[in-house]
């Protein structure tokens, strides 16, 4: 496994820079701000859920075929090709990552995806894992990108999923941070999101985030 850390600070860097840059609501909702923080409860917050999704990857046999729902930034995209996984990076704007890109050299093995998987440009049965990594809570129906999820693995495959709880300590957390994490663009939290998918799947908790009370969870879904 390649050392996390390590790429850890090289991205929060190149964050910094971006931000020292320019801010713009597109930025904001890719976390950057969040990323780059330096207040130690907001950075494990944050880094920890790449960290998890990291691990898993890596306990899995051979090389993985991976879609990263929703890249954002790109981090995990980059983590996992650099261990070896072959990686679909896909979101309805690459402008964040494009910038990220100026910054840090991505593997070209990458296969970078603008747009919604709900067009249909990606093909069924293709990924052994998808990543939706804070993604889903910016979504109102849930239901036609659970439907797509499941068509988009491969047998035996599973989704891992991320969100906030938007609890009231969360809520409080968010002001601590400061203005730019208004989170306004989250329609809804991880109960929501974790309910669409045991609908349709086998839900498990893969980890939850916990100052005092839950603010993230990580979970996976497989398909019945």
């Amino acid at each position: 496994m390649t050392n996390f850390n390590l790429h850890k600070q090289k991205f929060k860097t190149a964050f910094r820079q971006i931000l020292s840059e320019g801010d713009s609501y597109e930025i904001g909702e890719a976390a950057l701000p969040a990323y780059a923080h330096r207040n130690p409860l907001i950075d494990w917050l944050f880094w920890e859920r790449i960290r998890v999704a990291y691990d898993f990857a890596g306990s899995r046999e051979g090389g993985q075929n991976v879609l990263d729902f929703g890249c954002g930034s790109g981090v995990l995209s980059y983590l996992l090709a650099q261990n070896g996984c072959s990686v679909t990076a896909c979101d309805v704007n690459l402008r964040p990552l494009n910038l990220v890109r100026k910054k840090v050299a991505f593997p070209a093995s990458i296969k970078f995806v603008e747009g919604d998987i709900l067009t249909g440009a990606l093909k069924d049965g293709s990924f052994d894992v998808i990543f939706a990594l804070d993604v889903l809570e910016h979504i109102n129906d849930l239901n036609p990108y659970v439907a797509a999820f499941r068509r988009l693995l491969k047998p035996n495959g599973v989704v891992v999923v991320s969100g906030p709880t938007e609890n009231l300590f969360y809520k409080i957390g968010r002001r601590i941070a400061g203005n730019r994490f208004t989170g306004d663009y989250h329609v809804t939290n991880i109960a929501h999101v974790k309910a669409a998918f045991e609908r349709e799947m086998r839900v498990t908790t893969l980890k939850k985030l916990l100052f005092p009370v839950v603010l993230f969870e990580v979970f996976t879904a497989r398909p019945e």
